[in-house]
């Protein structure tokens, strides 16, 4: 990822060039969100059609936070050619869009990191209307088996915020995080909706959860002491 983001520069004069680096980034993104959510017990425990379902519901979102997060740790953005290589893929308005939400990101990683993992476990994420596949959606009379893991991550972010700012401090860093996520996910939703690559970049990528290996498919776990 870093060697990418170095060669962003070195790019930005070659349009189809700087459009295949930026495809690379995302492509890295996604592994990695995809790989920090999926190491996590409560990802595990779901059925292979519980994960497709949560990924389906989630990841748009997640994708654009963890790139922006990505983004802003880099510095990506403090580069104009950097800015023009993104400019090319999305365009200048979300291009912009994308480097304010990045220069009021909150720097500490490990309250990013924590919030993220929350945002997967959540039931209202559904950033695509998708209604010719609402019934094969494994989650959809079930979400209750999200929310002990949801509040669980929460309760461990709230600990630490806490316990390293204090009480009034924390209300306004958690106020101001949640906004710049809703910020990162609207962004999301015009990426995807306007840009015809990108949705077909994230509707393929969301498919290869479907072709994941469970050696009992139809078992289905309680999750908190819960049974669906």
């Amino acid at each position: 990822m870093r060697r990418t983001m170095s060669l962003l520069k070195t790019s930005a004069s070659d349009r189809q060039h700087g459009i295949s680096q930026a495809i690379r980034i995302m492509l890295g993104v996604y592994h990695g969100v995809q790989s920090f959510i999926g190491s996590t017990p409560d990802f595990k425990i779901l059925t292979c059609a519980e994960q497709h379902s949560l990924l389906n519901r989630n990841l748009l979102g997640l994708v654009c936070g963890g790139l922006l997060c990505i983004v802003h740790e880099s510095g990506m953005f403090d580069a104009p050619e950097n800015e023009l290589v993104f400019s090319l893929l999305y365009g200048t308005e979300l291009t912009q869009h994308a480097r304010s939400i990045c220069q009021k990101l909150n720097c500490d990683l490990i309250l990013i990191k924590l919030l993220i993992i929350a945002l997967a476990f959540s039931s209202n994420c559904y950033m695509v209307d998708n209604q010719e596949n609402i019934g094969e959606d494994a989650l959809l009379l079930g979400t209750f088996r999200l929310f002990g893991s949801q509040n669980a991550y929460v309760e461990i972010l709230w600990k630490y915020l806490i316990h390293n700012y204090g009480f009034d401090r924390s209300v306004h860093i958690f106020s101001k995080l949640i906004k710049q996520f809703l910020d990162a996910f609207s962004l999301s939703m015009d990426m995807y909706a306007n840009k015809t690559y990108h949705r077909i970049f994230l509707d393929e990528i969301v498919k290869e959860v479907e072709t994941c290996s469970i050696s009992d498919e139809q078992r289905v776990a309680p999750l908190w002491g819960k049974q669906p």
